[in-house]
């Protein structure tokens, strides 16, 4: 409900007309008019938002006035790149920080835990964008590697599809992976340290034993709670990743519809976004109730 308030009044609280927008400056005032009330923008704005929400809650989002389609359709051609992207950096995240940020924690204050957290510390201050620039100057106009832009669907081709994504999804997973690391590392050096582990260890349970069913497993309930914010932020990422590959993908969508002040379109999005990133976080709550019966 609130991010509903908020996508239809901040949206609508922008300044100038959209239907001037849409047909032009120099747009006869009837064919204005004839717009506004067929956007419903002759009426007051809280009477719009009611109509608004009574389409939304019919899954109806409304129709795109630059694309002349409903906007349903609209986002439903525009998911596949996203989907692919932030799939395949959930995945390059997961295999890159949870190994890393175990071995930096079970090599703890040695060259290995140093060198690790290093390079994860130069990950958090670089941003997505510039490193989506650097890795097209490197593999794709240095090296000739990977494309420099578009998207190939897997139905066509499932190599080409892979080398289209592969580069924005590297650029989200490094950022994630360099917030997942710290935590995985400090998260699970806390545990080591706790009286249960060592209690554990001087009954003559094995430390591999230790650490494998009781460290392990209490150090990431936490880590689940970031990871789950880190693919809403991979999701978000993608937005400006897409612009900077030029992929067909939601970041094209968002942008232009902007530009054009396709709100029905930009209003879609936000809710699209909104809809997932609840749906992620109340996955991971089902994970947690799985590994810890106490949060039940």
């Amino acid at each position: 409900m609130a991010v509903s308030l908020l996508s239809f009044f901040v949206f609508n609280a922008l300044p100038g007309n959209p239907a001037e927008v849409i047909l032009g400056l120099d747009a006869d005032q009837s064919a204005i008019e004839n717009l506004e009330r067929e956007l419903n923008l002759d009426k007051p704005v809280v009477l719009r938002y009611f109509f608004w929400i009574g389409n939304l809650l019919k899954g109806n989002l409304g129709y795109s006035t630059g694309y002349k389609k409903p906007v349903t359709q609209v986002i439903i051609s525009s998911l596949p790149p996203t989907i692919s992207i932030t799939l395949l950096s959930v995945l390059l995240t997961t295999v890159i920080s949870f190994p890393l940020g175990i071995i930096s924690a079970r090599k703890h204050n040695k060259w290995l835990d140093y060198l690790i957290t290093g390079i994860s510390q130069i990950g958090l201050i670089i941003p997505g964008f510039w490193l989506g620039i650097l890795f097209l100057l490197v593999f794709s106009v240095r090296l000739h590697l990977l494309p420099s832009g578009g998207y190939v669907p897997m139905t066509v081709d499932v190599v080409k599809w892979l080398k289209s994504i592969i580069l924005p999804a590297f650029s989200l997973a490094i950022i994630s992976s360099s917030v997942l690391i710290r935590m995985i590392r400090s998260s699970i050096i806390e545990n080591m340290n706790e009286d249960y582990a060592r209690t554990a260890t001087g009954k003559g349970v094995s430390q591999r034993r230790v650490f494998n069913k009781h460290i392990l497993k209490n150090a990431m309930i936490p880590v689940l709670s970031i990871f789950g914010l880190q693919v809403a932020s991979i999701l978000a990422g993608t937005i400006i990743i897409e612009s900077v590959f030029s992929i067909p993908g939601m970041g094209r969508l968002l942008l232009y519809s902007v530009q054009r002040r396709d709100l029905p379109v930009v209003q879609g999005v936000v809710i699209w976004i909104a809809v997932i990133t609840i749906l992620i976080n109340f996955i991971m709550d089902m994970v947690h109730m799985a590994i810890d019966p106490r949060i039940r």
